[in-house]
This record gives C-alpha cells, sequence and structure tokens, in this order.
C-alpha cells in the first residue's frame, strides 16, 4: 500500500493522539438514530466503533475513516 505524505502524516499524528488522548464516538453524532457510543483510549474507540456500525447499521468504516472522525472532533 503506497501512502502520501497526507496520510502519513495523519497516521503520525494519530500515534500521538492513540497515546495521549481518551477520544468518544457516538452513532449520533454520525447521523444514526442509535445510543451507542464508546470513549476510551484510541485504539479500543476505533474496534469497538466499527464493530458496532459494521453489525448493527451495515457499514464498514475502515480505520482510516474513524481516524479521521477522531480527528475531526478534534
Amino acid at each position: 500500500m503506497k501512502l502520501n505524505l497526507l496520510q502519513i502524516w495523519i497516521y503520525l499524528y494519530f500515534l500521538i493522539i492513540e497515546i495521549t488522548l481518551m477520544v468518544k464516538l457516538a452513532c449520533k453524532d454520525y447521523g444514526f438514530e442509535c445510543d451507542f457510543e464508546v470513549e476510551g483510549d484510541a485504539s479500543k474507540v476505533i474496534e469497538e466503533f466499527g464493530k458496532h456500525t459494521l453489525e448493527e447499521h451495515g457499514i464498514d468504516y475502515g480505520k482510516e475513516s474513524l481516524i479521521q472522525f477522531i480527528l475531526r472532533k478534534g
């Protein structure tokens, strides 16, 4: 897989976030009529939110998309 400079920057930035920040994702924030929320370290949130959206909503968000969600929330 070939990465461009922006993708590399996103991955590096995410590694810093993953080490230092607790994050939260909620289905309601992305247009779902669903009360699911997950909070914790970034890798846990990505894994659990991705699993939930695939199983419950039929949407397979890739890791990169979920990283973008977290980065946009600031």
